[in-house]
């Protein structure tokens, strides 16, 4: 009977009896915000949370900027151990945002540092668009790159050689020779998307460049996406305002 009452228990944690490691997975497909409050249930959960790999801000699920700020840097600069490594990164900021320029390369810095490998900086409904850091643009950790309303000033050199996932929305490049500079800087890429990349100023596009050699597949929704790049793409979608 009481081998019956125990199996039968509606107060049974079956969840807590997991091992921490399962718990961090299962925390990770939550936006940051949720995953806190699981800190509410033991002591043990709290620092659960603050161990998962990927950290997901996004300010529309808070009532203010102000609350939102300070999440941000309580969980990446004070709350979390600085060994504790994170992965993945995603970031959105609406049209309300107030996070300046030194504060946006802190947190690229912060996360750089930690050995970053799916880096997602959503600032498409953000009125005033912001520079990358050109620190980034050596990153050899990154797998996953998307990137929305972002400007890139003037570089030398890109070099992500482990980025698959190149996503690339409403960014301001000063010409077209920086667009191919930028792309080339990701040889290894096999999943392609442009929208919307903004040009400073108009020069003639470098047709005479090899295709990039590991492309799978490409989106282009863009007139400023040089098309020599997209030579060996397995599937190759462009949509229909390009080519009416």
């Amino acid at each position: 009977m009481a081998s019956f009452s125990r199996l039968s228990s509606p107060t049974a944690d079956k969840i807590s009896d997991l091992p921490d490691s399962i718990l961090c997975h299962i925390l990770s497909f939550l936006p940051s915000k949720q995953a806190a409050t699981t800190s509410i249930l033991s002591k043990r959960w709290k620092q659960v949370w603050l161990s998962i790999f990927t950290l997901h801000f996004d300010d529309k699920i808070f009532k203010d900027f102000n609350s939102f700020r300070k999440f941000v840097y309580l969980t990446m600069f004070s709350l979390r151990d600085k060994k504790v490594s994170i992965h993945s990164l995603t970031f959105r900021c609406s049209r309300f945002s107030r996070f300046n320029q030194k504060e946006f390369d802190r947190i690229i810095k912060f996360v750089m540092q930690r050995g970053i490998e799916n880096l997602d900086f959503d600032m498409f409904h953000r009125q005033r668009v912001i520079k990358l850091p050109p620190r980034i643009l050596n990153l050899k950790t990154l797998q996953v790159l998307k990137l929305a309303n972002i400007k890139m000033g003037d570089f030398d050199q890109v070099d992500f050689p482990l980025i698959k996932t190149l996503h690339l929305h409403r960014i301001y490049f000063i010409s077209p020779e920086y667009i191919v500079k930028f792309l080339l800087g990701c040889p290894m890429v096999e999943d392609l998307y442009t929208e919307s990349l903004v040009l400073n100023k108009s020069t003639v596009p470098m047709e005479d460049v090899n295709a990039l050699p590991n492309l799978v597949k490409a989106r282009v929704c863009d007139r400023n996406t040089p098309m020599a790049l997209l030579g060996k793409a397995k599937i190759l979608h462009i949509d229909e305002f390009l080519v009416g």
